[in-house]
C-alpha cells in the first residue's frame, strides 16, 4: 500500500513538472518572436517613439417608420481634437492653434489641464466650417498632435414633429457614467424617449486605427502590422409610427398651441400616431446648448420637452361616459331602456344647479350617450353610488399604465374616499361630487395615451394589446434583435355591454342630434365621442375619441386640443382627417404612400447645409489633401 502511493505522488509531479515545462517552452518563442523575429518593427517603434491610436467613430442606428422612411439618421460633423502627450513645444502650439482657430489661448489650455487622460483626444472644438477647416489643415505640419476628425452627428428629418417619441441624445453626464461604467467620457447616449429606451442596440461598437507618429509629433501612417479594427454601426430600430399620419397631424394643430394625437391599430397595438405640441428641436440640442440658450429655446420659442400624450392628465369629460355607462350597465343599474328623470337643461342637486349642455327631455340610455346628455348622466352616478363607482373603474382598470415602449408614462387618477377624507375631511364624497365625476369632471384625471388604449379595447370587441411604437430591431446583417410581445387582456365587460357601448359610439356620429357628426366620412363607419372640459384657466378642452372602420377597426384615435373649445367642433374634424389618411386603402388597393424625403417634402433651413453634397466633397477634399 505504502508502494503503490509512493508511485501515486510521483506521478502527479512528473505531470506537474511537464506543465511548466510546456509553459516554459512557450514563453520562449513568444520572447524569441519578439525580441528576434519582430525586434526589428518595436525598435523602430521605440526609436520614434509613439503608437497613436485613434478610435473610429461608429454610426447610431436609425430610426424609420412604418414604410421604411428615415426618421432619425447621422450627418457629417467636424471635430478639432487634440493629443496631449503628442505635443512638443506646448506654448507654441497652444498659440499658434489659438490664431487659426480663434479658441482663446486661455480655454485650450484650461481643456488641457482638465483632461482625463493624457492619452485620450480634447475636443477644443465641434461643427467646424469649411473656412475653419481649410485653416487648420494648411498649418497641420506645424501642428503635430492637432487633428480635424470627422465624426457622426444625429441628424432628426422632422423636428419637432418627432421630438417626444423618438427624444434626443447627447453626450454622457459624470452621474451616468457612475450607472453605467462600461461607457467613456465623450460618449454620445440617448437622453429621452426611444433614444434613451433602445440606447443599448443603437449604440454599436467603435472601431481602431493604429497609426504610427515621428519624433516631431507627425503622423506617417498606419501601422500595417497592427490590425486596425472596423466600427460596427448601431442597429436600425423599425417603428409602428406612419410619419405621413404624423405630419398631417402636425399640420391640422396649426392653429393651436397645445394638445396631442394618439393614434393606435386596435388589433396588434401598434402605434400609428403619438404625436404632442408643443414639441422642441432635438438638432439644436445635439448640437451642443447652454443653459441660456436652453431657457430661450424653451420659454420664447414655446417648446416643450413635456410628453403631453403619455405625461399629462386631465379631466376626461364626456367620454367618461363610456366608463361610467359600462360599469352600471354591468351592475344592472341602468338597461339600454332605462329612462332617467327629464333633463330640462340642469339638475338640482342639494343647494346646487348642475348645467347640461342642453334640453333633452325624455331619454333612454342610446340616446343619452349620442347626444352627451349631463342630467342623464348626473343620475345614473348618483344612482350607481360613490362605491360601485369606485370598484367598477378598478375592475376596467381604467386608470392604469398602458405600458408603452417609452421611459416616460403617467397614469391618470381616481379619488377613493381615503383622498376625500384627506383633503376635504369628509368619510364620503356628497352627491354633487359623484354627479360631477360622472360626467367626467372633478378629480377624475386621464392621460390621451390611457384613453386610446382602453377604448381599442372597446373597438377591439373587448380586448386591449399592450401598445408598443418599435415594430422591430434589427443589425446591419439583417438579423433580428428584439421584437415586442404581442400581449393583451381582456376588458371585464360582457360581450352584450361592449356591443352596446360601440352601438352607442357609432350613433354619436352617424345618427341626428350625434355630437360627433362633424367626423363622418363617406363609405366608413366611424365611431367616436366627443368630450369637453372645463378649464378654470382659459378655453375649454377639447377631446374626441373614435374607431374604424366600425366592423374591423383598423385604427383607434384620441384628439386632445387644449383651451380651444367643444370636442365636436373641434377635436372631431381633426380626427376625421387623420382616419381619412389612414384607410386611404379601404375598399381599394393598398394605398402608395408618399415618400416623405422627396422632394416635395421641403428639408428645413437648418439642415439644407447639411445635405449639400457638394460641400461634403469640399471637405473631403481640404482634409485629403
Amino acid at each position: 500500500m505504502i508502494k503503490l502511493s509512493s508511485d501515486n505522488h510521483r506521478s502527479r509531479i512528473n505531470l506537474l513538472l511537464y506543465f511548466f515545462g510546456i509553459v516554459f517552452v512557450i514563453l520562449v518563442i513568444r520572447i524569441f518572436g519578439l525580441q528576434i523575429v519582430q525586434g526589428r518593427f518595436y525598435r523602430k517603434l521605440a526609436e520614434k517613439n509613439i503608437i497613436k491610436i485613434v478610435l473610429l467613430p461608429q454610426n447610431r442606428g436609425e430610426f424609420v417608420d412604418r414604410n421604411g422612411f428615415v426618421l432619425a439618421g447621422n450627418i457629417p460633423d467636424y471635430i478639432l481634437e487634440i493629443y496631449p502627450y503628442l505635443i512638443k513645444n506646448r506654448e507654441e502650439i497652444i498659440h499658434l492653434l489659438s490664431e487659426i482657430s480663434h479658441i482663446p489661448e486661455k480655454e485650450i489650455r484650461e481643456k488641457l489641464k482638465n483632461a482625463k487622460s493624457f492619452y485620450r483626444p480634447v475636443v477644443l472644438k465641434r461643427h467646424l466650417t469649411v473656412s475653419e477647416i481649410a485653416n487648420i489643415v494648411e498649418n497641420i505640419t506645424d501642428l503635430p498632435g492637432v487633428s480635424v476628425e470627422r465624426k457622426p452627428l444625429r441628424d432628426y428629418r422632422y423636428g419637432t414633429i418627432t421630438s417626444h417619441l423618438i427624444g434626443y441624445t447627447g453626450e454622457i453626464t459624470e452621474s451616468e457614467l457612475k450607472e453605467r461604467p462600461e461607457l467613456k467620457e465623450g460618449d454620445i447616449i440617448g437622453k429621452s424617449g426611444l433614444e434613451k429606451m433602445h440606447d443599448v442596440f443603437l449604440r454599436g461598437s467603435p472601431g481602431i486605427d493604429y497609426i504610427e507618429v515621428n519624433a516631431k509629433g507627425r503622423e506617417i501612417g498606419l501601422i500595417k502590422e497592427m490590425k486596425s479594427i472596423e466600427p460596427e454601426p448601431g442597429a436600425e430600430v423599425r417603428l409602428t409610427i406612419d410619419i405621413n399620419l404624423q405630419k398631417m397631424a402636425d399640420s391640422l394643430f396649426t392653429e393651436y398651441t397645445s394638445g396631442s394625437v394618439v393614434a393606435i391599430n386596435p388589433q396588434d397595438g401598434s402605434v400609428l400616431v403619438l404625436y404632442c405640441k408643443p414639441g422642441f428641436d432635438p438638432n439644436i440640442l445635439v448640437k451642443g446648448i447652454s443653459f441660456e440658450g436652453l431657457r430661450k429655446m424653451v420659454f420664447r420659442d414655446g417648446s416643450s420637452f413635456w410628453n403631453r400624450a403619455t405625461m399629462s392628465i386631465y379631466p376626461p369629460g364626456s367620454i367618461f361616459k363610456i366608463v361610467v355607462a359600462a360599469i352600471a350597465l354591468e351592475d344592472g343599474v341602468i338597461i339600454a331602456n332605462t329612462r332617467m328623470n327629464s333633463c330640462s337643461g340642469s339638475l338640482r342637486i342639494g343647494n346646487r344647479i348642475f348645467n347640461c349642455w342642453k334640453r333633452h327631455g325624455i331619454i333612454k340610455t342610446h340616446k343619452a350617450i349620442v347626444q352627451s346628455c349631463n342630467v342623464f348622466f348626473y343620475q345614473v352616478g348618483m344612482k350607481l353610488g360613490f362605491s360601485n363607482l369606485e370598484k367598477g373603474v378598478k375592475r376596467l382598470r381604467f386608470f392604469e399604465k398602458t405600458d408603452i415602449d417609452l421611459p416616460e408614462e403617467k397614469c391618470g387618477f381616481f379619488p377613493d374616499k381615503e383622498w376625500y377624507k384627506k383633503k376635504f375631511d369628509i368619510s364620503d364624497p356628497t352627491r354633487g361630487m359623484v354627479a360631477n365625476l360622472s360626467i367626467g369632471q372633478g378629480e377624475v384625471l386621464v392621460t390621451p395615451l390611457e384613453v386610446c388604449s382602453f377604448f381599442s379595447g372597446i373597438a377591439n370587441e373587448g380586448y386591449i394589446m399592450t401598445p408598443h411604437l418599435v415594430k422591430q430591431i434589427q443589425d446591419i446583417s439583417g438579423n433580428i434583435l428584439y421584437k415586442p410581445e404581442m400581449n393583451r387582456r381582456k376588458i371585464s365587460l360582457s360581450e352584450k355591454t361592449i356591443n352596446f357601448l360601440r352601438k352607442a359610439m357609432l350613433g354619436v356620429v352617424n345618427e341626428s342630434g350625434g355630437t360627433g357628426v362633424l367626423s363622418r366620412i363617406k363609405d366608413i363607419k366611424v365611431a367616436g365621442k366627443t368630450g369637453t372640459t372645463e378649464n378654470p384657466h382659459g378655453e375649454d378642452h377639447a377631446w374626441f375619441v373614435a374607431f374604424a372602420p366600425y366592423d374591423k377597426p383598423e385604427i383607434c384615435i384620441v384628439v386632445m386640443v387644449e383651451n380651444a373649445g367643444h370636442g365636436g367642433n373641434i377635436a372631431a374634424p381633426i380626427a376625421r382627417e387623420i382616419i381619412k389618411k389612414a384607410l386611404e386603402h379601404h375598399g381599394e388597393k393598398k394605398q402608395t404612400f408618399l415618400n416623405p424625403n422627396d422632394e416635395k417634402t421641403p428639408i428645413p433651413t437648418y439642415k439644407k447645409q447639411y445635405f449639400n453634397n457638394e460641400l461634403e466633397e469640399i471637405v473631403q477634399k481640404i482634409i485629403k489633401f
